[in-house]
């Protein structure tokens, strides 16, 4: 079960677009026709414990893992990517990941400039389609999730 259903047995509000098997947010951005301060990218982590870490933040922005580790109550070394095996176990695929998870056990954190995107695209869950949404409602859709400052914005253009 991958986000959409979460988010339609929510009530919320989102449109699905499909595009071609794509990756990276400027991908997604390129098939989609939105600028990538329209984005949400979703980066996925595992603690030692095998608990599910996902990081929201603005498509142009970079992440702070230390202020990611210090917001989920862990040292930063207990970060590691998430491989495919562990997004499939929380209905995800890679290139594919969204803030709502079939896992009710992971930990979110939204950066908190997230709040004031407005309408956003994010995963869906698949490489090959995004959701879009409200930000204020994708994150209201992850009530336990934590909202901190985990992000850096470069100087000098995308990340």
């Amino acid at each position: 079960m991958g986000p959409p259903a979460p988010l339609a047995s929510l009530g919320v509000s989102f449109r699905l677009h499909e595009h071609p098997h794509v990756t990276s947010p400027l991908e997604v951005c390129a098939a989609l026709g939105v600028p990538l301060e329209r984005t949400v990218k979703t980066l996925a982590f595992v603690t030692p414990e095998d608990r599910l870490v996902l990081a929201a933040l603005p498509g142009h922005a970079r992440l702070r893992y230390g202020a990611l580790a210090r917001a989920a109550g862990i040292r930063r070394g207990e970060l590691s990517p998430a491989d495919a095996g562990r997004l499939a176990r929380a209905g995800m695929q890679p290139g594919g990941v969204c803030p709502v998870s079939a896992d009710r056990a992971a930990l979110v954190v939204f950066d908190e400039t997230v709040s004031s995107l407005g309408r956003v695209h994010c995963g869906s869950g698949r490489p090959d389609r995004s959701i879009e949404v409200e930000a204020a409602e994708l994150m209201a859709a992850v009530p336990e999730a934590a909202t901190a400052s985990i992000v850096g914005f470069p100087p000098d253009g995308p990340a």
